[in-house]
Formats: structure tokens, C-alpha cells, sequence
């Protein structure tokens, strides 16, 4: 079956963006790195998510080379966060300066703030992040690990002061739910009262570990995956009750739609009420190849509802 990239719009930017996207964070090293993401654009994948923290920068670099060779820096759609826990708003142009040197850029797509800084006021942050917008450095940017209530103040204190509103909120959502943080700050909008904010004013959503870090993968290849050093996330994050149902039910479907329980999975965060975007991990073509059959997966919104378990008890 032929894989039709699907897109979607965010405030700010003037690009369609795919509604997966491709996450660069185990791309090492650059001959490889090159093959995966040329299949990915021809593939219809355009849109790309990075961190200036990543391999000390040097991922952002392998891409501004991959752009600039290929000749792609306006078609491409670049995303890097930055910003950690002790970052003052007075340092944001600073990070992207060096974000958009490496990438060869003169003025980013999506700046996501990743971390922020519990001592500064969401107001004083939004602000700042104006200001980058203003001087032609990022044309949106977005917030990660947000709390509900943070958000929708942040957003509110926008609209009074007439101030640009984060075009997206970058927190985990999975079809399996985040039953502990990953770390301190991690967030997850896989919640009643984050999915009822989400629908309601059709917020753009990029989700991080969208596969909730190999948990529906099947399990005659889930045994390797449990020796891997994150094993002690997946069990910790993901192992419930309630999330085993989830798997349980996506396998159920995944039957009916003749593909795997992962693609199913991922398809759930796709094809949500809202705009939602699925960031991807892929280390190589094949596991890429995997995850992009996903698109091709309609779900209805009862079989959303009914996959993660709304209105209905184990």
C-alpha cells in the first residue's frame, strides 16, 4: 500500500507540516543519518525535530549540512527546543543564534521552549519568546512539559495583552498513558481534563514518546527491547492495568485494519479531535518504513475513544 504523507498547520508558519515527524535524536552519525532522512523526504516527511542539546549541537549541525546539500532550507520545516531549568528569558536569542548557525538557517520555523524555569512567571517567558518572533529569528514557537492550567493561563494572558500565543504544546501523549514522569518535569496531555482543553480549542499538540517508547511493539520483538537501558521507563511509565487493556484493544484493531498493534498506536495519535503531531524516533530506514504505514490508518472518533479506554471500565 501506498503511504500518502498527511499534513497540518500551525499559526506562524507558512508550510504545510507532516503530521509525523522526524525526531533526530539517534542520528550519530552523518553517512547514515543522510540515507534515513532522504527516504523520509521523498517520502512526503518535511518536517524535522531537533534540540540544540543533542549530541552537544552536532545534530543540528549534520542537518543544516543535509539541507544546504540538498538544497531544501525552504522546504524543510526546522523545530529545535532548548532552554533547561535555570535558563533566564534574557538567554533565549542567544540559544537560537546558535541553533540557526549550525542548522545554516537565518530564521527558524518552530522554536520549542523544552525546559523551563519554575523561578520565572509563564508571562515573563511568552514574552521573551515575543520578542525572538519579533526580531525575525523564529516565526512561532511552542512550550514542552506545560501543565493544563500553565497553558491555557499563558494563553489567556496573551490575549489581554495582545501578545502571539504559542502556536503548540509539546508534551507526551500516547495512546498508553504516562503513569510516572520519565523525569522530574515531564508532562503528559493524555488526560480527560488536558484531551477535553485540547478538543475544545483545537490546540495544536506535537507529542513526544507518541510510541510510548516501544510499548506496543509486538512481543516477539519486545524482549529486546526490554534489554535496552530504557527498560527501566517503559516499566515504570507505562506498565498499568489500564494501559495493557489499551495494548489489548489496539491488537484487537489492529486485526481488522490488517497491520501491526504499533501502527495503530501511533495512528491514535494522528488522528485525534484536534491537530495533533507524532514525533518519531526511528535509528534506521526500516523501523522508519514501519511507523509511516500509520498514515494510512483512519481511526473514527469512536474508535479513538474506545481504544483509550473513555467511557468504559475494566
Amino acid at each position: 500500500m501506498m503511504n500518502t504523507m498527511i499534513f497540518g498547520n500551525i499559526a506562524g508558519v507558512n508550510k504545510k507540516i507532516s503530521k509525523l515527524i522526524l525526531g533526530n535524536e539517534n542520528q550519530r552519525i552523518y553517512s547514515k543519518a543522510i540515507k534515513l532522512w532522504d527516504w523520509w523526504f521523498e517520502n512526503g516527511g518535511n518536517t524535522f525535530d531537533n534540540s540544540m542539546y543533542y549530541s552537544e549541537g552536532r545534530l543540528e549541525s549534520f542537518l543544516g549540512d543535509w539541507m544546504k546539500s540538498r538544497g531544501l532550507q525552504k522546504q524543510i520545516v526546522s523545530i529545535t527546543k532548548g532552554g533547561e531549568q535555570n535558563t533566564e528569558p534574557v538567554h533565549y536569542s542567544e540559544l537560537i543564534k546558535k541553533s540557526l548557525e549550525r542548522l545554516k538557517l537565518d530564521c527558524l520555523d518552530i522554536f520549542i521552549l523544552h525546559h523551563y524555569n519554575p523561578k520565572v512567571p509563564s508571562s515573563e517567558i511568552i514574552d521573551a519568546l515575543n520578542k525572538q518572533v519579533d526580531k525575525g529569528l523564529i516565526k512561532s514557537f511552542g512550550v514542552s512539559n506545560w501543565e493544563k492550567n500553565k497553558f491555557s493561563d499563558a494563553m489567556a494572558w496573551c490575549k489581554k495583552n495582545k501578545k502571539n500565543t504559542p502556536s503548540l504544546l509539546n508534551n507526551n501523549f500516547s495512546l498508553a498513558q504516562m503513569i510516572k514522569p520519565m523525569w522530574s518535569d515531564s508532562i503528559s496531555s493524555n488526560n480527560t481534563n488536558f484531551l477535553k482543553y485540547l478538543r475544545q480549542y483545537k490546540q495544536p499538540h506535537f507529542s513526544w514518546s507518541s510510541q510510548a517508547r516501544g510499548f506496543f511493539i509486538k512481543e516477539v520483538f519486545f524482549k529486546k527491547i526490554l534489554r535496552r537501558k530504557f527498560n527501566k521507563y517503559l516499566k515504570n511509565c507505562f506498565y498499568s492495568k489500564e494501559n495493557f487493556e489499551r495494548k489489548r484493544r489496539a491488537f484487537q484493531k489492529s486485526i481488522e485494519y490488517n497491520c501491526s498493534t504499533n501502527e495503530i498506536a501511533l495512528s491514535w495519535v494522528v488522528n485525534q479531535k484536534f491537530p495533533s503531531f507524532a514525533i518519531i524516533g526511528p535509528k534506521n530506514i526500516e523501523q522508519l518504513k514501519q511507523s509511516i504505514k500509520s498514515v494510512n490508518i483512519k481511526l473514527t472518533n469512536e474508535e479513538i475513544g474506545w481504544l483509550n479506554l473513555e467511557n468504559n471500565s475494566l
